[in-house]
C-alpha cells in the first residue's frame, strides 16, 4: 500500500512539473494569447530556454530562445541562434536586442579564517525568437555571438517537449 502511494505522489509530482500551455488574458490591452512555459535544457557551461507563444488574435505561433551563461558575450546585427532538425533542416532565431542582459547576484560565504568575503555571480542573457509554421526535432542549437559560435546537443526528450507543446497549441488556436 506504501509503495502505491508513494507512486502516485511520484507521477503527481513529475506531472505538474511538465510545461503546458496557458492562457494569457492581459487585462490592459484586453487581449488573449497562448504561451507556453520554458523549457530549459542545461548544458556544462550555459542553459538555453525555448517558449511558444502566439501573436494575439492570429493564428501565428513564435519560437522564443533564451541563452543565459556565466561568461559575457558581444551581439552584432548577423549573430543569431540556429537550431537543427532531425532532416537535417535549420530555423534561425534572431535576437530581439543587440544587448546581452546582465544580472549580478552577491553570495556570501565564510573563508577558511571566519572573516565575511563577498563572492559575486554574474550570468548574462539575450533572447531570439522567430515565426514557426511547423515543429520537428529539434537535435542541435548553435548559438553565433560576435565572438563565435557554441554548438549544444539537445535531449530527445525536450525536443519531444517543444514538439508536444506546438501541437497543444496548434490544436488550441483551431477551435
Amino acid at each position: 500500500m506504501k509503495k502505491i502511494i508513494l507512486l502516485f505522489i511520484f507521477i503527481l509530482t513529475l506531472s505538474s512539473c511538465a510545461a503546458k500551455v496557458n492562457l494569457i488574458e492581459d487585462s490592459f490591452y484586453g487581449t488573449k494569447f497562448y504561451q507556453t512555459d520554458y523549457i530549459s535544457i542545461t548544458f556544462w557551461s550555459a542553459t538555453v530556454k525555448f517558449r511558444l507563444k502566439n501573436i494575439s488574435g492570429t493564428d501565428n505561433i513564435v519560437l522564443e530562445a533564451q541563452y543565459i551563461t556565466d561568461g559575457s558575450f558581444y551581439i552584432t546585427e548577423k549573430s543569431k541562434v540556429v537550431l537543427k532538425f532531425s532532416d537535417s533542416t535549420f530555423l534561425d532565431l534572431y535576437y530581439t536586442s543587440l544587448m546581452p542582459k546582465t544580472d549580478t547576484e552577491v553570495i556570501y560565504g565564510t573563508s577558511i579564517y571566519f572573516m565575511d568575503t563577498a563572492y559575486v555571480d554574474r550570468s548574462y542573457s539575450i533572447q531570439a525568437e522567430n515565426k514557426v509554421t511547423e515543429m520537428k526535432t529539434i537535435t542541435d542549437i548553435r548559438v553565433e555571438t560576435a565572438d563565435g559560435f557554441k554548438n549544444f546537443k539537445v535531449k530527445e526528450s525536450a525536443a519531444n517537449d517543444i514538439i508536444r507543446l506546438y501541437n497543444e497549441m496548434k490544436e488550441l488556436l483551431s477551435k
